[in-house]
């Protein structure tokens, strides 16, 4: 998929169109290559600020580079509820509260699950990085 992603996106017909450049966000996002697929949806996001697969794509991505502040405004205008509901989501939004020095809103989030394996890895995530920048509920 990310070879495919390469070809259309960088191809001369394509590199400076929103799906071109969509295409290379993409093919980046498949490498983990996180610092590369903001330069490409940065310049996408005057029209894509209402699509909620973008600012779910465009939150995991800032979160990947450490923007917590900015990704979880991203994450937060995601308005599907099926998207909202999925752990990779909630993980993400879940680090991003904690690392903005909310770790009672991520709290509520782990308090929303279901009890299964995915809650139990939420917990896991949460004491970890709430122990990580020194955040502690006694």
């Amino acid at each position: 998929a990310q070879q495919f992603f390469q070809l259309v996106g960088a191809s001369a017909s394509e590199c400076d169109t929103i799906p071109g450049r969509q295409c290379m966000a993409s093919c980046f996002f498949l490498l983990k290559q996180f610092d590369d697929v903001l330069i490409y949806l940065k310049s996408v996001k005057p029209y894509s600020y209402n699509d909620p697969i973008f600012n779910y794509n465009f939150g995991i991505a800032q979160a990947a580079c450490e923007q917590y502040k900015e990704a979880e405004e991203s994450l937060l205008l995601v308005t599907n509820e099926r998207y909202r509901s999925e752990y990779t989501y909630l993980s993400w939004l879940a680090r991003c509260f904690i690392m903005n020095g909310k770790p009672r809103d991520a709290w509520e989030l782990y308090l929303k699950m279901e009890s299964n394996s995915l809650s139990f890895n939420m917990l896991i995530l949460i004491a970890n990085d709430c122990y990580k920048v020194g955040e502690f509920f006694y």
